[in-house]
């Protein structure tokens, strides 16, 4: 089995749909590199762009960042984006949240220095030494 290590990266974007390209970018770069089948990658990338979007509209005229934290160990990838309006909640009921229930995934809230989050939990799986997120759940998929 190929060995995955620990990886934690760090994004900090203005509450903007603007920079909705460059969260994708990251997610797709990451992904990449952890090996996933790019049918995966690109379930991520919607996934994670559309839950930014979600979190940037209910925003509406507030400043500041929201923070992207990517964590990876040889077991479970998080993706965890900062809500700075605290209405997480409401964002997590959205349609493209419920996708990544459907697909196996788990969505979590948390709390880091004062700041909610929503937290998009996957267990890697592994075949013939590949890893995946969706393991046999992926859209397409018997």
């Amino acid at each position: 089995m190929t060995r995955i290590n620990d990886n934690h990266v760090e994004l900090k974007v203005p509450v903007a749909e603007d920079y909705v390209s460059v969260v994708r970018l990251l997610v797709s770069g990451l992904s990449a590199r952890l090996g996933l089948p790019v049918d995966e990658i690109e379930d991520l990338k919607l996934m994670v762009g559309e839950a930014f979007l979600a979190i940037v509209h209910k925003a509406e005229m507030v400043t500041g960042l929201i923070h992207l934290n990517w964590k990876q160990s040889a077991s479970q990838v998080t993706i965890s984006l900062s809500d700075p309006t605290g209405r997480h909640r409401s964002v997590m009921s959205s349609a493209s949240i419920a996708m990544v229930q459907q697909l196996g995934g788990e969505v979590k809230s948390s709390v880091v220095d004062g700041v909610e989050h929503v937290d998009l939990d996957f267990r890697l799986e592994y075949t013939q030494d590949r890893p995946s997120v969706f393991g046999d759940r992926g859209p397409g998929r018997a």
